[in-house]
Protein backbone atom coordinates (compact mmCIF):
# COMPACT_ATOMS: atom_id res chain seq x y z
CA UNK A 1 0.00 0.00 0.00
CA UNK A 2 1.32 3.29 -0.96
CA UNK A 3 0.91 6.22 1.26
CA UNK A 4 0.54 9.57 -0.36
CA UNK A 5 1.15 12.76 1.49
CA UNK A 6 -0.15 16.06 0.23
CA UNK A 7 1.16 19.22 1.71
CA UNK A 8 -1.10 22.19 1.51
CA UNK A 9 0.54 25.52 0.94
CA UNK A 10 -1.52 28.43 2.15
CA UNK A 11 -1.36 31.44 -0.09
CA UNK A 12 -2.03 34.81 1.49
CA UNK A 13 -3.10 37.46 -1.02
CA UNK A 14 -3.80 40.25 1.45
CA UNK A 15 -0.90 42.29 0.26
CA UNK A 16 -1.74 41.95 -3.43
CA UNK A 17 -3.46 45.05 -4.86
CA UNK A 18 -5.89 44.37 -7.67
CA UNK A 19 -5.45 46.60 -10.68
CA UNK A 20 -8.66 47.98 -12.21
CA UNK A 21 -9.05 47.18 -15.86
CA UNK A 22 -10.35 50.36 -17.51
CA UNK A 23 -11.75 48.55 -20.55
CA UNK A 24 -13.83 46.09 -18.52
CA UNK A 25 -15.07 48.93 -16.30
CA UNK A 26 -16.10 50.90 -19.43
CA UNK A 27 -17.82 47.81 -20.86
CA UNK A 28 -19.72 47.36 -17.58
CA UNK A 29 -20.93 51.00 -17.72
CA UNK A 30 -22.00 50.66 -21.37
CA UNK A 31 -23.88 47.39 -20.77
CA UNK A 32 -25.61 48.85 -17.70
CA UNK A 33 -26.61 52.00 -19.62
CA UNK A 34 -27.96 49.97 -22.55
CA UNK A 35 -29.93 47.73 -20.17
CA UNK A 36 -31.36 50.81 -18.42
CA UNK A 37 -32.38 52.34 -21.77
CA UNK A 38 -33.99 49.06 -22.85
CA UNK A 39 -35.88 48.73 -19.55
CA UNK A 40 -37.02 52.35 -19.74
CA UNK A 41 -38.35 51.74 -23.26
CA UNK A 42 -40.06 48.56 -22.11
CA UNK A 43 -41.74 50.33 -19.18
CA UNK A 44 -42.74 53.27 -21.41
CA UNK A 45 -44.34 50.86 -23.89
CA UNK A 46 -46.14 49.03 -21.08
CA UNK A 47 -47.44 52.27 -19.58
CA UNK A 48 -48.58 53.50 -22.99
CA UNK A 49 -50.37 50.22 -23.67
CA UNK A 50 -52.05 50.35 -20.24
CA UNK A 51 -53.22 53.92 -20.86
CA UNK A 52 -54.51 52.93 -24.31
CA UNK A 53 -56.63 50.20 -22.75
CA UNK A 54 -57.91 52.54 -20.01
CA UNK A 55 -58.93 55.17 -22.58
CA UNK A 56 -60.72 52.45 -24.56
CA UNK A 57 -62.72 51.52 -21.47
CA UNK A 58 -63.56 55.17 -20.82
CA UNK A 59 -64.70 55.69 -24.40
CA UNK A 60 -66.87 52.57 -24.27
CA UNK A 61 -68.41 53.71 -20.98
CA UNK A 62 -69.09 57.19 -22.40
CA UNK A 63 -70.77 55.68 -25.46
CA UNK A 64 -73.00 53.51 -23.27
CA UNK A 65 -73.89 56.54 -21.15
CA UNK A 66 -74.69 58.51 -24.32
CA UNK A 67 -76.99 55.71 -25.51
CA UNK A 68 -78.73 55.57 -22.11
CA UNK A 69 -79.24 59.34 -22.11
CA UNK A 70 -80.57 59.27 -25.68
CA UNK A 71 -83.05 56.54 -24.71
CA UNK A 72 -84.11 58.50 -21.63
CA UNK A 73 -84.56 61.60 -23.82
CA UNK A 74 -86.75 59.65 -26.25
CA UNK A 75 -88.87 58.33 -23.39
CA UNK A 76 -89.25 61.81 -21.88
CA UNK A 77 -90.25 63.33 -25.24
CA UNK A 78 -92.82 60.57 -25.70
CA UNK A 79 -94.16 61.14 -22.18
CA UNK A 80 -94.34 64.90 -22.75
CA UNK A 81 -96.24 64.36 -25.99
CA UNK A 82 -98.73 62.05 -24.31
CA UNK A 83 -99.17 64.36 -21.30
CA UNK A 84 -99.72 67.45 -23.47
CA UNK A 85 -102.41 65.77 -25.58
CA UNK A 86 -105.37 68.21 -25.67
CA UNK A 87 -107.99 65.44 -25.43
CA UNK A 88 -106.30 64.06 -22.31
CA UNK A 89 -106.13 67.50 -20.69
CA UNK A 90 -109.81 68.17 -21.55
CA UNK A 91 -110.84 64.79 -20.13
CA UNK A 92 -108.99 65.37 -16.84
CA UNK A 93 -110.36 68.93 -16.56
CA UNK A 94 -113.95 67.77 -17.00
CA UNK A 95 -113.91 64.51 -15.04
CA UNK A 96 -111.46 65.03 -12.20
CA UNK A 97 -111.53 68.80 -11.72
CA UNK A 98 -115.20 69.38 -12.56
CA UNK A 99 -114.54 72.11 -15.11
CA UNK A 100 -117.06 73.04 -17.80
CA UNK A 101 -116.93 74.86 -21.10
CA UNK A 102 -117.00 78.64 -20.47
CA UNK A 103 -120.14 80.58 -21.22
CA UNK A 104 -119.91 82.99 -24.15
CA UNK A 105 -119.44 86.04 -21.92
CA UNK A 106 -116.82 84.43 -19.70
CA UNK A 107 -114.10 84.06 -22.32
CA UNK A 108 -111.96 87.15 -22.93
CA UNK A 109 -109.33 87.14 -25.69
CA UNK A 110 -106.53 89.68 -25.59
CA UNK A 111 -104.81 90.96 -28.70
CA UNK A 112 -101.12 91.48 -28.06
CA UNK A 113 -100.90 94.39 -30.52
CA UNK A 114 -103.85 96.36 -29.20
CA UNK A 115 -103.87 98.26 -25.90
CA UNK A 116 -105.29 96.40 -22.97
CA UNK A 117 -109.01 97.04 -22.52
CA UNK A 118 -111.38 94.96 -20.52
CA UNK A 119 -114.84 94.65 -22.07
CA UNK A 120 -117.60 95.94 -19.88
CA UNK A 121 -120.04 93.40 -18.59
CA UNK A 122 -123.57 94.15 -17.69
CA UNK A 123 -123.87 93.38 -14.08
CA UNK A 124 -127.23 92.24 -12.99
CA UNK A 125 -128.17 92.88 -9.45
CA UNK A 126 -129.26 89.67 -7.84
CA UNK A 127 -132.89 89.75 -6.88
CA UNK A 128 -133.30 90.37 -3.21
CA UNK A 129 -134.94 87.58 -1.41
CA UNK A 130 -137.46 88.67 1.14
CA UNK A 131 -136.16 88.04 4.59
CA UNK A 132 -138.43 86.26 6.97
CA UNK A 133 -139.85 88.44 9.64
CA UNK A 134 -138.08 88.20 12.88
CA UNK A 135 -140.00 86.27 15.43
CA UNK A 136 -140.33 87.80 18.76
CA UNK A 137 -140.20 85.44 21.58
CA UNK A 138 -142.29 86.29 24.56
CA UNK A 139 -140.81 85.39 27.76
Amino acid sequence: MAIEIHLEKRIVNNSVIRQIDAKSHRDYIVVTALAAIFLFGLFAYGWQHYQWIQYGYRIEEAQKKKERLAETGRQLRLERASLSNPQRIDSIARKQLGMVVPAPGQLVTFNTDAPLTIPSRQRQQPARQPQPAALELNR
